[in-house]
């Protein structure tokens, strides 16, 4: 009856086990999937973020350079025919040289005067534009990138404008845009059936989607005032707009029409105050990441808990034919470990003794007594520490003894021993207190060895060590003069490194960068022949323009990165507030950089190791430091320089720093040392970094 009890106990057991188990896979699976559906949203809007935003503010430099051609002011000013090709020539040569949607001029009124369309049917030139925002900022002097819907073309663009200046005059004499086409950055958000990308302006309305059907609708419900707001700013077209039908649920969550629900993240355009990029990814998808490995697993596992039910009876009954046989067994090895450890407590060759909490022995090995020449019956029941010299039968009363039954421990405690015949010997006592089943302690069991040999041999180290002193001495003097040798040879690679790299980036800009220049060049050339023949082949011929700007783009960037010449040219200071501007073009990370003091013109090696460790610096917060802003600070002392590169990141732990071998920590050290300097880095978890950099100069060194 016992047995059959057994089984079905275990059988219960078994199933509630599995039943947890995969309640809790299921659980932590569910968990896992929606944790990694929101870590991809947030990644993705933040990559389209970044995307749109190097998208929408490509063209502002080309038309703050258009904006400064002689030949459209003075086309505004004379209004000749002459003015008027050339600036027409000027226009179309920009608008397919930056594969821009068109290139218009407007005067100071607002009419356009002069547009690359002008032979198109939808020509922008005669027609009055001085109701639109980007004309209106441009005209008052405020360059203005605007996102809004061809009131002519019909076509979707971002509009760049820039005022148009005479020469020695503050007024504005027009404006001129360039238009850029969204059906490129509308692409890059692919067509993916779970998920939906959208950017949305202050009122909602979708202006860029990956899917065309939701272009120009409403992305949440709108009241008609704020709809008419929109009809009456003329930059969506006339409406009316319709309603997506998604109703937020929550923070996080939406649902459409048809009941299905979303996962909403979202995030807003820079430079674009209430333009945000929203993307929506259906529950649906994320449910399957986790029912379909659970349909894969549980099935087999069903089958292996089967298999293990089987396998546990079978044990079971094995188990309890067998239990009284082992309970035997386990009495007649109890009563064998016993009579071996009293085997081992006699013969082990150390000195074993144990004593109650009234300090006197209760038992002793037959070593102990060997060592110290008497018989059992001479030790057993009298105290210790009549067995101790004075001065450590005093050390044992006040402090050992105390300490040993509050704690239950004690190592390595220095004892003298009195033998019988009055000897004295040097011990080390080690002891454990053995308690009862209540925790208090009833006696000892300790260990002493016998250190007299060892006491010796010690003072014979000690003469050793006054001897060897005086060859560490001559060591170090050897390892100071490696150590300099060595710091010598760093130094000579490092300006080899920098010579090195000084060559590479020559030869990227010079060489490559003309190749590149010129096939730049041949693909314009290319396009506009093959426009009237073939489109398609047009395009083509474009799109690959397009990707020479990017390569001839990131050449430069690689040659700047490796040795900016603006470092050789002008000197440090120019060298760091340029790196500034451009890793935060880059990253989008502030950097601000500020001077104080007379900055003079450091010398090679100076400027370069400075350079190194703050572009290491910048680095490292790039990678590490997930900080919003950073400052760069140059400073001259008297004779001494100052970097300071500082962060608001998450900061870290200087304990762990050598562990950190990724923060190149060591290498900005070695450069700072190799000019006369140091570095000190300065960090705590969630108060940023701040690193400061050393050297000193002599006033008649600089060139």
């Amino acid at each position: 009856m016992k047995l059959r009890l057994i089984f079905f106990v275990l059988s219960l057991l078994v199933f509630l086990s599995a039943a947890t188990g995969g309640y809790l896979y299921y659980t932590s699976l569910k968990v896992a999937a929606f944790k990694e559906a929101e870590h991809h949203a947030v990644t993705r809007v933040e990559i389209i973020q970044k995307n749109l935003s190097t998208f929408l503010s490509e063209n502002v430099k080309p038309v703050r350079t258009l904006a400064g051609m002689r030949q459209l002011a003075e086309l505004l000013v004379s209004k000749g025919a002459d003015s008027a090709d050339q600036t027409s020539v000027l226009l179309d040569h920009f608008k397919n040289a930056l594969s821009a949607d068109v290139c218009y001029l407007m005067n100071y009124n607002g009419v356009t005067v002069a547009s690359s369309n002008r032979n198109d049917s939808d020509s922008f030139v005669g027609k009055n534009f001085a109701f639109r925002p980007y004309f209106q900022g441009a005209v008052d002097g405020f360059p203005t990138t605007y996102l809004a819907l061809g009131t002519t073309s019909g076509k979707r663009g971002v509009y760049c404008s820039y005022p148009v200046f005479a020469e020695q005059d503050d007024r504005p004499l027009g404006v001129v845009v360039i238009k850029a086409s969204l059906e490129q950055i509308e692409k890059k958000l692919g067509q993916s059936r779970d998920e939906i990308v959208v950017v949305t302006d202050p009122h909602g309305l979708i202006f860029i989607a990956n899917r065309k059907a939701w272009l120009f609708q409403l992305l949440w419900q709108r009241s008609e005032r704020e709809q008419r707001g929109l009809v009456e700013s003329r930059q969506f077209g006339r409406g009316p707009w319709s309603w997506t039908g998604l109703v937020r649920d929550g923070e996080r969550y939406a649902i459409d029409k048809v009941g299905e629900r979303y996962f909403v993240n979202r995030l807003e355009i820079d430079g674009f105050p209430g333009w945000h990029v929203v993307h929506l990814r259906s529950l649906k998808a994320i449910y399957q990441v986790v029912f379909d490995p659970l349909v894969r697993v549980t099935v087999p596992t069903v089958i292996t808990l089967c298999i293990l039910v089987a396998f546990a009876v079978f044990f079971l009954y094995r188990k309890a034919s067998v239990e009284i046989v082992q309970r035997k067994n386990a009495e007649q090895a109890l009563r064998e470990s016993e009579e071996r450890y009293r085997s081992i407590y006699h013969n082990t060759p150390a000195m074993l003794h144990s004593i109650n909490l009234s300090g006197c022995l209760v038992s002793v090995s037959d070593n102990w007594l060997e060592a110290l020449g008497y018989e059992r019956d001479e030790v057993v029941g009298e105290p210790l520490l009549s067995f101790l010299a004075p001065e450590s039968r005093r050390y044992a009363q006040e402090e050992v003894l105390p300490e040993f039954f509050r704690t239950g421990f004690c190592k390595d405690i220095s004892y003298q021993y009195v033998l019988k015949n009055g000897a004295v010997m040097d011990v080390l006592l080690s002891a454990i207190g053995d308690r009862d089943q209540d925790g208090v302690i009833v006696r000892s069991l300790a260990v002493s060895i016998d250190i007299s040999a060892r006491k010796a041999t010690e003072e014979a180290l000690k003469k050793a060590q006054e001897k060897l002193s005086l060859y560490t001495r001559d060591l170090e003097l050897q390892v100071k003069k490696r150590t300099a040798d060595l710091r010598r040879l760093s130094g000579s690679i490092m300006a080899s490194q920098e010579k090195e790299r000084a060559a590479i980036a020559r030869g990227l800009h010079d060489e490559l960068g003309q190749v590149l220049t010129a096939l730049r060049i041949e693909t314009v050339w290319l396009t506009e022949r093959l426009r009237p023949l073939d489109e398609k082949a047009a395009d083509r011929a474009s799109m690959m323009s397009s990707l020479i700007d990017d390569t001839i783009d990131e050449v430069r960037s690689i040659a700047l990165r490796l040795r900016p010449g603006i470092l050789d040219d002008l000197g440090l200071l120019e060298a760091l507030e340029w790196y500034a501007a451009d890793f935060e073009r880059r990253l989008g990370v502030i950097c601000a950089f500020k001077s104080e003091g007379e900055i003079p013109h450091f010398g090679e090696a100076l400027a370069t190791a400075a350079y190194r460790i703050s572009q290491e610096a910048l680095t490292n917060v790039a990678r590490h430091a997930e900080a919003d802003q950073v400052t760069i600070s140059l400073v001259v002392e008297e004779s001494t320089l100052r970097v300071t590169v500082e962060d608001d990141g998450c900061g870290f732990r200087l304990d762990r720093l050598p562990e950190m071998a990724g923060l190149g920590v060591a290498g900005m050290r070695e450069r700072a040392v190799l000019v006369g300097g140091f570095l000190e880095v300065f960090s705590q978890p969630g108060q940023g970094t701040r690193i400061v950099f050393r050297a000193p100069f002599k006033w008649d060194d600089k060139t």
